[in-house]
């Protein structure tokens, strides 16, 4: 029964970290796209915490001067709904390569990896400690070089559902 409780708490955390990784890069994939089109804005939209946002009241400072920067398409200081949805629009349409109004999953794709490009970008010179557009197993693991450590409750050097 232990085996079956470890099978399921790994299966959890990796489920876990994949909703996690999949909602932040929805959230960014804007900011990417508003990027790549010509419209400004860069980290923190929709008040992403870790990219210099300012809670207040439930809202982000950062995330809406971020929109208001990416959708302000008259450039009058002010968003309306009819902008954003309108700069979304040529988003779809700057990835819908056979121009029929939708996008398949292939063209999705497109689009997506092309918003997340920056943050990609962004991530590997993290990892690249040394800025010679290398990274090295040290580099790629440094942030996980104590990572039981720091989980293990118990003090067994292994992580289970005693943790």
């Amino acid at each position: 029964m232990n085996a079956i409780k470890r099978t399921f708490a790994a299966a959890m955390s990796l489920s876990l970290l994949t909703v996690a990784g999949t909602a932040s890069a929805d959230s960014h994939a804007m900011d990417g796209m508003a990027n790549h089109h010509g419209m400004k804005g860069h980290g923190g939209m929709y008040g992403m915490k870790g990219h210099g946002s300012k809670h207040v009241g439930g809202s982000s400072v950062s995330g809406l001067a971020d929109m208001l920067d990416a959708y302000d398409t008259d450039a009058n200081g002010s968003l309306s709904q009819d902008e954003i949805l309108g700069a979304r629009a040529e988003q779809l349409k700057t990835f819908d390569a056979d121009q029929d109004g939708t996008l398949s999953i292939d063209e999705y794709e497109a689009l997506w990896l092309d918003a997340m490009r920056e943050r990609m970008v962004d991530r590997f010179q993290q990892h690249d400690d040394d800025g010679d557009g290398q990274v090295t197993v040290e580099e790629f693991n440094e942030d996980f070089q104590r990572f039981i450590e720091r989980r293990d409750r118990n003090g067994d050097g292994v992580l289970n559902s005693d943790d």
